[in-house]
Formats: C-alpha cells, sequence, structure tokens
C-alpha cells in the first residue's frame, strides 16, 4: 500500500495566486447547494422573512428588501467548521451594507458589500460560527437578492495573508518581486498593425509612424515643438503596473510617461518600470520642448500587478522550491541601491555599473577616490540589535567593509572569507551565494549608542579604514539593507523613505473532514531562518489553543519540538536538542495510547499512554500556535502532509527519511 492511500493534505511550493497557495491534495471540489428554494420561484418556502430586526421583506421571484435594518434567513444550512462556497446575485441601492450573510457577531470576510451596485454571480468563501443562512442589510437598506447558493467547500488551499509586496528567488535565481501579473492591457503593442490602438499627436514637422513593425518617433527641435508621440488610455487610478518597453535604438532623450510617472530613456534595450497609476494614460515620446531625439521602438507592454498577499516560492540555493515564510522587519536603508543618495568619505558612486541580482543593469560601483584615506558610504543609526546586509561582487577590490564605529567586519569577496579586528565583534555573520559572482554578506551586532552604519572599500590587509585608490579601481554593490533583529531576512527595496514587509501568515479552517481527530500524523519537511527567534509553529488544532497537534522550533534555541494538547492537557511532548537551519523531515503521529516524533528517519520519542482527540475535532491547519495569531511560522517548508491513520513505524521511517 502507498502512504498516498492514507494521505488527506498535500500542500507543497505549487500553484498560486494573490492570497491562495494551491495545495495539491485534495483536488478541490464543491459538494450540493444546501439552499432549499435559492432561486425563490417556490415563494417563501424555507425561508423565514424577517428573521430579525426591521424593514419590509418579500419575495416576487427574489428576495426583496425596503429600508431595513435587519435580516431574513434559512435555518440548518452550514455545519459549523466547514468552508463553504457561497454564490449570490444581488442588487444593493442604498444603505450601509448589505451582509451574505450574518451570523449575529461577525461580518464574513469578502461577504459585506457597501459600495451600490448589481453583480451577478458574486462569490466567495467562508467558514460559518453558526448553522443559519441569514442575509442581512442595515442603513435602511434597499435591494434584493435572487439564486443564492451555498455548498461546501473542500480544499487544502490555505489563505495567504501579507498585504505587502516581497521579495524571493525566483526559478532563475534572480532576486525579484513574488506578483501575480494580469493580461495584457496594450492593444498592438507590437505594431504589426500599424497605429491602430495608439492615439497620436504629431505637430507639424515632427514624425510619429510605424514601419516594419517598429515605433519610429523623430522629435526635432528646430520644427514646431509640443507633445510628440503615442498613447492608450488603459490605467486605472491606484493600481500598480509593470511596463515593459523594447527600444532598438535611440539617439538623444526620449519619455515613457506611465500615469504621472515619467521616465527617461537614452539608452536601447528592454526596459522595465512599474509604477502606482496616478493617471490613466501610458504616453510614449516627448511631452516638452527640450532636446530632440530619435527612437525605434519594437515593442511595449503594460499589465497590473499584484504583490500583496502573494505567496512566495522560493529558490534560494537552487534546486526544490519551498514555501517562504519571515517575520516582519523594515529596511531602515532609506535608499537601499542608489548610493549616491548616501553620506560618501573618498568614494565616488557611478551608478547602473552592472548586472544586480534581480537581473537589471542597477549595480553601482564603490569607486575608491585617489589617495590613502577611508573609503566608505554611511548613513547614521541608534542604539538596538541590528543585521547590515548588502550584496556585492569583487572589482578591482575584492575587500568589503560592513561595520559601525564599534564593530564591523571585513569580508574577502574573492575567497569569500571573514575576519575581524574589533575587540566587540559582530555577534555573527552569513555569506550567501546568490550566482553570477554576486554574494549577500551580513553581520549581526548589538549598537548600544548612537553611530554610524559603513559599507565600504578594503584592500584585504588594512584592519582600518584607510586605504590607497586611484579613482578607478572599486567593488560592486547593490541592496543594502538595516533591519532590527538577529539574522537577515529576504531583500526589502526602497527608494526614499524605510519600508516594512509584513510577515507572512498561512491558514486553512473549514477542513474537519480532511483530519481524522482520534488518530493521524502531521508531517513536515521544513528549516528554519535562525536558531533564535520567538517560538515558531505549525498546528493542526480546533481554531483555538486547547486542541492541538503541533511541530515547531523552540524559542531562542532553535530545537525541533512537539506538543499534542487535548482538552487543556498535554499529552504528549518531547523537545529535541536538535537545530534545523538545514531541511529535516518531521511526522509526528497521534493515537490514544500512542504518539511518536520521528525526524529523518529515526524514532526520537515514544509516549503510551495518553487520550487522544474526539472525533470531529480538529478542522484548522494554521501557521502559528493554532488560534489564528502568535508565534508564527517563521521559516521554510518543501512539504506539508497530514494522514487520516496513524501509519506504521515502518511508514513513518520511509515517510521521513
Amino acid at each position: 500500500m502507498s502512504l498516498l492511500d492514507d494521505v488527506s493534505i498535500v500542500v507543497t511550493p505549487n500553484g498560486y495566486k494573490a492570497g491562495t497557495l494551491y495545495g495539491v491534495i485534495p483536488t478541490a471540489t464543491e459538494g450540493s447547494n444546501q439552499v432549499i428554494n435559492g432561486d425563490f420561484s417556490n415563494g417563501t418556502t424555507g425561508w423565514q422573512l424577517q428573521y430579525t430586526g426591521t424593514g419590509d421583506w418579500s419575495i416576487t421571484d427574489k428576495l426583496n428588501f425596503v429600508n431595513v435594518n435587519g435580516g431574513s434567513a434559512q435555518l440548518n444550512v452550514f455545519e459549523v467548521g466547514k468552508i463553504y462556497k457561497i454564490t449570490v446575485d444581488y442588487v444593493f441601492t442604498s444603505g450601509t451594507r448589505l451582509i451574505l450573510p450574518y451570523d449575529g457577531s461577525n461580518f464574513p470576510t469578502g461577504g459585506v458589500i457597501t459600495t451600490t451596485g448589481s453583480v451577478n454571480g458574486y462569490t466567495y468563501y467562508y467558514t460559518p460560527n453558526s448553522t443559519t443562512l441569514l442575509i442581512y442589510s442595515d442603513g435602511n437598506g434597499n435591494g434584493s437578492v435572487d439564486n443564492v447558493s451555498v455548498k461546501e467547500w473542500t480544499a487544502s488551499d490555505m489563505d495567504v495573508t501579507r498585504a505587502t509586496a516581497a521579495t524571493r528567488v525566483d526559478e532563475n535565481g534572480l532576486v525579484n518581486f513574488a506578483e501575480v501579473l494580469g493580461s495584457e492591457l496594450v492593444t498592438n503593442g507590437d505594431y504589426t498593425n500599424g497605429l491602430t490602438g495608439w492615439g497620436t499627436q504629431i505637430p507639424s514637422g515632427q514624425i510619429v509612424e510605424v514601419t516594419s513593425n517598429q515605433l519610429h518617433i523623430d522629435y526635432d527641435t528646430s520644427q514646431t515643438q509640443g507633445s510628440t508621440g503615442v498613447f492608450q488610455t488603459i490605467l486605472t487610478l491606484t493600481k500598480t503596473y509593470k511596463t515593459t518597453i523594447d527600444i532598438a535604438s535611440v539617439t538623444g532623450t526620449f519619455k515613457v510617461q506611465v500615469g504621472n510617472v515619467i521616465h527617461t530613456i537614452t539608452t536601447p534595450g528592454v526596459k522595465t518600470f512599474y509604477n502606482v497609476a496616478s493617471d490613466t494614460a501610458i504616453f510614449i515620446g516627448r511631452k516638452s520642448n527640450a532636446q530632440g531625439f530619435e527612437a525605434t521602438i519594437n515593442s511595449v507592454s503594460v499589465k497590473e500587478v499584484t504583490r500583496d498577499n502573494v505567496p512566495r516560492i522560493d529558490y534560494t540555493g537552487g534546486g526544490c522550491p519551498h514555501i517562504l515564510a519571515e517575520p516582519q522587519r523594515t529596511n531602515l536603508v532609506t535608499y537601499s541601491e542608489n548610493f549616491n543618495q548616501w553620506n560618501k568619505i573618498g568614494i565616488t558612486v557611478t551608478s547602473n555599473s552592472l548586472i544586480s541580482p534581480d537581473g537589471t543593469q542597477n549595480a553601482g560601483k564603490l569607486v575608491a577616490t585617489s589617495g590613502a584615506s577611508s573609503k566608505v558610504i554611511y548613513q547614521s543609526i541608534s542604539a538596538n540589535t541590528y543585521t547590515a546586509s548588502v550584496f556585492a561582487k569583487k572589482g578591482e577590490f575584492e575587500g568589503l567593509l560592513i561595520a559601525t564605529g564599534t564593530t564591523g567586519a571585513f569580508f574577502n569577496l574573492n575567497t569569500n572569507t571573514y575576519r575581524t579586528h574589533y575587540t566587540s565583534p559582530p555577534t555573527s555573520y552569513k555569506i550567501v551565494n546568490y550566482g553570477n559572482g554576486w554574494y549577500r554578506y551580513s553581520i549581526t551586532f548589538t549598537q548600544s549608542s548612537s553611530d554610524n552604519l559603513y559599507i565600504g572599500i578594503n584592500d584585504n590587509v588594512s584592519t582600518t579604514f584607510a586605504i590607497t585608490g586611484n579613482g578607478t579601481n572599486g567593488i560592486y554593490t547593490f541592496g543594502a539593507q538595516l533591519e532590527a533583529g538577529s539574522f537577515a531576512t529576504s531583500y526589502i527595496s526602497t527608494s526614499g523613505s524605510t519600508v516594512t514587509r509584513n510577515q507572512d501568515l498561512f491558514t486553512r479552517d473549514g477542513i474537519g473532514s480532511l483530519i481524522n481527530s482520534p488518530e493521524g500524523v502531521l508531517f513536515l519537511e521544513m528549516a528554519a531562518l535562525s536558531n533564535s527567534g520567538n517560538y515558531r509553529l505549525i498546528t493542526l488544532s480546533d481554531g483555538n489553543t486547547s486542541n492541538r497537534v503541533f511541530i515547531g522550533f523552540r524559542l531562542d534555541t532553535g530545537y525541533i519540538y512537539y506538543f499534542v494538547i487535548v482538552g487543556g492537557s498535554t499529552v504528549a511532548s518531547h523537545i529535541t536538542s536538535t537545530t534545523s537551519l538545514d531541511f529535516s523531515k518531521i511526522a509526528v503521529k497521534w493515537k490514544a495510547n500512542d504518539f511518536a516524533l520521528w525526524i529523518d528517519g529515526s524514532e526520537i520519542s515514544t509516549v503510551t499512554s495518553g487520550s487522544s482527540f474526539s472525533a470531529n475535532t480538529l478542522n484548522t491547519l494554521q501557521m502559528n500556535e493554532g488560534d489564528g495569531s502568535g508565534f508564527e511560522f517563521h521559516g521554510k517548508v518543501k512539504q506539508l502532509q497530514i494522514f487520516k491513520n496513524a501509519l506504521s513505524d515502518s511508514e513513518l521511517a520511509t515517510l521521513t527519511t
């Protein structure tokens, strides 16, 4: 018998969309409609009009409400703890809100309508706290509801919440944002149909044309002046867009204006921009009476970008990817890539000197000025425990300095070795290979008073800041980061202010039918980000902490441990002395009088007495302590599986090897 015969949930670094990490097993399915007379063709059958509150509810082939502050209901539709797919047609003409459904105390995420309008097939997913389907409106609400469908939804897809953008290492080894791209918005972006779809502005004497499927613009300042170029009105205000323009040739300077953001173009190649739209048009050309230019453009693409709540499938180190979950961190460096904005001593910065770890030519070169002196860039810092990091690549010099006035490190960019001469060396350091000669170097240190953070050039000989430069030689840098914490997290890009990346939260409730509460196995292939920090847990529970099975990393030590808690009492647990910065395969078995922990093919602990959960107790999978918040998991996960049976020792050995 295959282990897959017993597995009921499998979550891996698989498909995703904003807000959702798709599970592999089970395939998402929906049950039959639990609503009686959901199209209201049989009048009031199944429905209790004016179930609560005041107002006028009536049925005329649909459920109508006039000046209501209350709701109509159908009883015994839901089972508490399951997840349901709700679909409804609605018209909401006035009022404070329309709630589909309302359980008397909680407003369901996705089910609260506050904008007037008409929508057919409105759909969202809901885990109820009550068995009653209550359609509710207040603020003297007016409108109608029709074609109400409630179907049990069975899936292991996990809800993902982060509400900020975040980077990861993609399958090509590049550091970039986890994002979801929408469909192409530009009409005729490759100019195969001439200027079809494009608006034009062509003053007398200027040239805007398509030849050989290329857009050609020639802006001659000796001719009539004015806006010259092409445009499309395709953007929606406040949304974020990715614009890609492939430029065959250019002399002089032209501009791409996305919304109200202007990008200046002086060189050929593929250029990519990200912008939040503050206007609805994209314009290519010139909108000022400045120097002339001539450009030939192969293609233009504009797509909406979603980055908030997108799960991060990370390929750091190559090979199979993992799910990345990190704590909230803020990059306190206000210009993480533009090193010209830093304070400088004995250094000049040449921007856009080299292809950086994000795959574009935006790495800076720190050049040591002539003479013997300190060669650093710096910014001020206050007292705290920090991790400072920067991506670096050797140039003519091979030495990198990361330091404050009291602690710091010298890194050899050729041999990737570390040394320090400080009486108070950093707490720790780390060197991570990002390919193509780029490494990320970091130090963790505690700063007791205000100081400066220095990043600079060293010659691998000196134990001071001072070295001799010639105005040409230097090193390459990208992506500086300073964060309060005891280890470096993924890169947070900044361009003029500090930026915060929220912590990653993964949850899935309403899956009681996929968990056999009296017995089973929770299996994880996971690794810690650091051996320090708070407790970091992955939990099966009833939505609270009184009934749960969890695997996690201990406070400070990072040791792997597990607990089985039934009715508020611990019936099985074990704390190992094993840390897991590398991936480990970990399984916990629970069954009455039969509990065990397995790690990497070995049985670590057994408990042979104790009660298990009663049926239908466990219904929630969360990367936290089990009640929705607290002790959030920060780490990396390659596999997460739940089995409906307590596997045998031989099966557990196979599973964890």
